[in-house]
């Protein structure tokens, strides 16, 4: 990292100048092509104003004369309505290049931009991202918004400035030339004109950034909310979290507040503009007085000095957005520059003719960047002969999985060597390396594209028939998403294995097995398993403890030695009824898998159909585009009602807005009477007109300040109780809803997301495709180590490529819209001018119309057609307003199908615990045509422990799923103690219930808050006792701050078996009469399930306990074991009774099935 902090150093040592041009880095030749040309239309723009002035001053001297001579005075008229042509057709040119030159670049820059950063991201080292907090979301940031701030200011800040920069010049160059002594006096108040733009800039921006920044903590608190609702549910913590977001968004309110005021004296002080004019056209009487000058002249000039002091002001706020392109685009530039220290874009080192696959590491010491204070490795050695298949074994943090990490070459060790054939890894090309290795990880890593694409993953030229035949030996029919991408895809000389049947249950587990063992034939392979009858055939097992190989031989010369530490993880695993058929369980699901948002469906997937997720989301995706249409029309009158107690603010920030609504037509009709008094012979009569009008303009500034102050203040304060109300009751709303309801909005999380990222008004397919460009590099970001061992990078990068041809294609339509439209917006008021100066020529050389009414109609069309326009362009923030309102309205109005909290429900204080399940039809909201349960029956005693077993989706899951009243069954009953679930209110039964889930699910707070987590009131006595007994005490106090540890978003700072061991503590101190365990144990390696099965089981006495379970020698101890096949009871008993049917029993089958395998491993 050091090179990178050097980096930054520099950056800093830059010149403003030469950190700005970091915003062009990623510009070609068609680009500088663009940007001259651009730059050219943005001049031409800045100067056409000062010129329009000019011809205008001309034309109100023609005016003023008089039309004494008709011929001659319709022959300057005329002439100037022929040069304002001209200028119109110029203006037309020189905006549309401005407008289409600058957007079309700016796609252009900003999509290079993105796809370097990426592939910079992609070319770093694992240790990067170990150092990194909060990496994820920092790509998405880069990729999304740093990409989208040197768009904007390309499209839009810089040419903006531009303008603004030549519209000063321009104006002050012409004002000098043709009144240089008024443009003298009045050139001080050029600085008065700046101090409201800046203090816009400064404060109100600043307050601005801060509100959003303030925002994302309630933000984060409804994401995390919504995303493990189950939990929340489960634990009755609406209450909880709906005064966590509540206390998050006061802050918002306070900054909003503020906001409201300092903008109102910000807009206020522009008023300055009437007292500047009142001394300028005050000055100007003088010198039309004593010098002769005509009174057009005089209106060009005054003007000239207030517009360009305007400019000025708007030019100099785009230099804070400037500054903040150079940031964005210096941040994303030193990660484009970074060289990591292993580089897999290196074509540097050797490649070995043929490949053995003999590994050994030697002497090898190692500890992760992240954690330099905790050394896994001191002195490790370890050889894997070629071809042969060596197995790791040993407790959670041995070091098994840092083995592998250090062969695939994410980390070099800090001292010895890892070689293969003899020759050190660091010497080798990594790509080559890599390529020699499949890796089969613990954690699935699939990317939102089709299963074809993931298989590919690992070898990219792969035929059609090769990607068949690939899933084919993988036995991937039945699991296509789980293997494919490991190794035949590949054909690797080294085979890695990480866990990689931990997932599946018995017979999926079997099934992958023998297609582990086909591929592992001829190569030198590596397994992890906590599960050990899957390792017994290997040729060699590595028994590790606190990263040192502790014992090292074949099964059968381990298994010997009694007091040795393989027989007694064996010991552990082994079914504890010695009269029965001795079994290893079977590990269930690790807590990792969790990661594919498990929230999005009725249950979690199953490992062997982690596919179905892309298409549920699409499918998803398409239920909520579906549905949009259906939303009602909004009622402002509805809205209105919602900011009702915010009445005196209404009142007093609608007079006000009258009020100023007014003060523009009196400056106009006020500027237009003070013009014609230049033209008037009498100076007495000039000097008393001119003292009145400025006088006028005076009092206007002073009326302006004060109105505006009130006007958004109260606004601000109305809009900010209103939005802090409707969050507040949505996100209530919400925790209302039934879980189905969840099951079918899997994305409206991350649409909330992508719009408060997305934050330009872009067209709907160009957030679509940027949002799906943004997953895509999160993803990416997040299976780093997946896309590494692989050498894929280019292939995600073509799909990353493939991702922006939406945004890119859309750009250059808004281009020709930027162009047109502003070349179109821009002439169309010249010619409209042009026009309108012809006519009235026309009518005063008729004599039917004055000077004065000319002058007075002139500035009054066009002050206020200005304004008039500003309304027209808030026409598409109030249709963005109204879908607002609409959606709000929409959850508002919803009536949630099962009521959380319905006072007529029976309230119990103490449940018996019996539970029947009677003749109960169901299949999920999300997939209405797959039934789970036909007729289904089930009886749970009180005080007593019943398992459910059987294959993935039987329906053992939903059994939970129904007890916690998450859904209600389309026909039959669930009664708890003999009366119906549904005559409960649900959150007091909840609170009698404890759950504790296969993916545990804490939130971003202290392991103290998470423990007691919707609990009102425990000692900190009871938080310890409730970790002991979970077995994770010992653990926590031996972090830094013990309770006080902070546990990250979803707990991201704690290892699985960790997390799940805090969730246990959470069920145990709630102290339930129904304790509901769904694979609470699957996480844990052999020891820690051992401790934390025998807290469990003491925690079990005497409490109804429905426990699931894949592990089967978790639950032999249960009163009651019920086997589930298809949705349908086919077995109960206990252990025994079960095991006594024999080979025809579906229970003993699920036994018998491991019992090849563990034959070896029975004493």
């Amino acid at each position: 990292m050091g090179g990178s902090d050097g980096g930054t150093r520099k950056a800093k040592a830059k010149p403003v100048l030469g950190s700005f041009m970091t915003v062009f880095m990623h510009a070609d030749a068609a680009d500088v092509v663009l940007m001259v040309l651009g730059l050219l239309g943005a001049v031409g723009d800045g100067l056409s104003m000062p010129v329009l002035l000019l011809i205008t001053g001309s034309v109100y001297n023609n005016f003023g004369g008089g039309a004494d001579n008709v011929q001659e005075f319709s022959s300057k008229v005329n002439m100037n309505a022929r040069n304002l042509v001209f200028l119109a057709a110029g203006q037309w040119v020189m905006t549309f290049l401005e407008g289409y030159c600058w957007t079309r670049t700016a796609e252009r820059q900003a999509s290079r931009m993105r796809a370097r950063y990426l592939q910079a991201v992609l070319r770093q080292d694992v240790e990067y991202f170990d150092l990194k907090k909060g990496s994820t979301a920092e790509v998405i940031t880069s990729v999304s918004n740093d990409s989208l701030v040197v768009q904007d200011v390309l499209s839009e800040k810089l040419p903006n400035f531009v303008m603004n920069a030549a519209m000063f010049v321009g104006n002050y160059a012409f004002g000098f030339a043709l009144m240089r002594q008024l443009m003298l006096v009045a050139l001080p108040s050029v600085v008065l004109l700046i101090i409201p733009t800046f203090m816009y800039g400064r404060v109100v921006v600043d307050l601005a950034r801060r509100i959003r920044e303030q925002y994302t903590r309630p933000g984060a608190i409804a994401e995390q909310a919504m995303s493990s609702v189950r939990t929340v549910y489960s634990f009755v913590a609406e209450r909880t979290t709906m005064a966590q977001f509540s206390a998050a968004l006061e802050e918002s309110v306070r900054l909003g507040l503020k906001q409201g005021l300092a903008k109102g004296v910000a807009i206020g002080s522009n008023g300055i503009t009437f007292a500047i004019l009142a001394f300028n056209v005050w000055y100007g009487s003088r010198l039309v007085m004593s010098h002769g000058y005509k009174g057009g002249t005089v209106f060009v000039v005054c003007y000239a000095v207030i517009q360009g002091g305007l400019a000025l002001g708007s030019g100099l706020s785009n230099v804070k957005y400037l500054s903040e392109a150079s940031s964005a685009a210096e941040r994303i530039l030193e990660v484009i520059r970074r060289v990591p220290k292993i580089d897999s874009e290196s074509d540097t080192g050797e490649e070995l003719g043929n490949i053995a696959g003999d590994v050994e590491f030697r002497n090898v010491e190692f500890c992760y960047p992240s954690r330099p204070e905790s050394p896994i490795f001191v002195s490790f050695s370890l050889r894997v002969p070629a071809g042969r298949t060596v197995a790791l074994v040993g407790g959670s943090g041995s070091g098994k999985s840092t083995v592998i990490a250090l062969l695939e070459r994410f980390y070099d060790p800090l001292a010895g060597e890892v070689t293969v054939d003899g020759v050190d890894i660091r010497r080798l090309r990594l790509k080559w390396l890599r390529a020699q290795m499949g890796l089969v990880n613990q954690e699935p890593a699939l990317f939102a594209t089709s299963i074809r694409e993931n298989i590919l993953f690992g070898k990219e030229d792969a035929t059609a028939e090769e990607v068949v035949a690939a899933a084919k030996a993988a036995n991937a029919h039945s699991f296509i998403s789980q293997l494919p991408q490991g190794y035949d895809t590949q054909s690797p000389k080294i085979l890695l294995l990480d866990e990689a049947t931990s997932a599946l249950d018995t017979e999926s587990e079997g099934v992958v097995q023998e297609a582990l063992d086909l591929a592992s034939m001829g190569r030198t392979t590596i397994v992890i398993a906590h599960r050990l009858s899957t390792i017994c055939n290997a040729d060699i097992i590595a028994v590790m403890q606190s990263g040192e190989v502790k014992e090292l031989g074949p099964h059968d010369e381990l298994i010997a030695n009694e007091n040795g530490l393989y027989s007694s993880l064996v010991l552990l695993q082994q079914t504890r009824d010695s009269n029965e058929i001795d079994e290893i369980g079977v590990t269930g699901s690790t807590s990792a898998l969790g990661q594919s948002s498990s929230h999005s469906m009725s249950r979690r997937f199953s490992a062997a159909s982690r596919s179905s997720s892309a298409r549920s989301l699409g499918d998803a995706r398409d239920a909520d585009n579906t549905e949009k249409p259906k939303l009602p029309v909004p009622s402002f009158r509805r809205l209105l009602m919602l900011n009702a107690p915010e009445w005196k603010q209404a009142l007093m920030g609608s007079f006000s807005a009258v009020v100023f609504g007014g003060i523009q037509p009196a400056y106009a009709y006020a500027m237009g009477s003070m013009i014609s008094v230049y033209f008037l012979t009498d100076h007495a009569e000039i000097k008393a007109k001119t003292r009145t009008y400025a006088l006028i303009f005076v009092g206007l500034a002073v009326l302006s300040f004060l109105i505006n102050i009130g006007q958004h203040y109260n606004f601000g304060a109305m809009g900010e109780y209103l939005t802090k109300r409707i969050r507040e009751q949505m996100l209530a709303k919400i925790l209302t809803f039934e879980i189905g309801w969840f099951d079918l909005q899997p994305l409206i999380i991350v649409c909330f997301y992508a719009r408060r990222v997305l934050l330009k008004s872009m067209s709907k397919k160009s957030i679509h495709a940027q949002a799906e460009s943004s997953k895509l590099a999160a993803e990416a970001v997040s299976n780093l180590r997946t896309i590494t061992a692989f050498s894929t990078q280019e292939r995600i990068l073509r799909l990353f490529d493939q991702s922006q041809d939406g945004p890119s294609k859309e750009s250059i339509r808004q281009s020709w819209f930027a162009g047109l439209g502003l070349g179109t917006a821009m002439s169309l008021m010249a010619c409209s001018w042009t026009i309108g100066f012809w006519y009235s020529g026309k009518l005063m050389a008729e004599h039917k119309i004055t000077a004065k009414e000319i002058f007075q109609t002139f500035i009054i069309l066009a002050s206020t057609g200005r304004v008039i326009a500003e309304a027209g362009s808030m026409t598409t923030d109030l249709a963005k307003g109204a879908d607002a309102v609409a959606s709000v309205f929409a959850v508002l109005d919803r009536e949630t199908e099962i009521d959380p909290d319905n006072p007529q429900g029976y309230k119990p204080e103490k449940l018996k615990g019996k539970v029947d399940i009677r003749g109960v039809d169901f299949a999920y909201p999300s997939r209405p045509d797959v039934i789970i349960f036909k007729g289904f029956t089930l009886s749970i005693q009180p005080g007593k422990s019943t398992a459910l077993v059987g294959q993935s989706g039987s329906g053992k899951s939903t059994i939970i799923g129904l007890i916690e009243r998450f859904y209600d069954p389309i026909r039959g009953s669930v009664k708890i103690d003999g009366r119906d679930i549904k005559a409960y209110n649900l959150q007091a039964l909840r609170r009698h219930i404890g759950l504790v889930s296969q993916e545990p699910t804490l939130f971003a707070g202290t392991i103290r808050e998470n423990i007691v987590y919707g609990t009102e009131t425990a000692s900190e006595a009871e938080i310890e006792d409730a970790a002991r007994s979970a077995n994770a005490h010992d653990f926590i106090s031996n972090l830094k701050d013990g309770y006080g540890t902070w546990c990250g978003e979803r707990g991201v700072q704690l290892s699985g078996g960790q997390k799940q061991r805090i969730a246990i503590a959470r069920a145990i101190l709630k102290n339930p009469a129904i304790l509901l365990l769904d694979e609470a144990t699957s996480a844990l390696d052999s020891q820690s399930e051992k401790v934390v099965q025998e807290a469990l089981d003491r925690v079990m006495i005497d409490r109804t306990s429905v426990v699931v379970a894949h592990r089967l020698s978790t639950i032999q101890n249960c009163d009651l074991i019920t086997v589930l096949e298809k949705g349908i009871v086919v077995e109960k008993g206990t252990h025994a009774s079960l095991m006594a049917k024999g080979p025809s029993g579906t229970y003993f089958s699920l036994v018998s099935m491991k019992q090849r395998g563990n034959q070896q491993v029975q004493q």
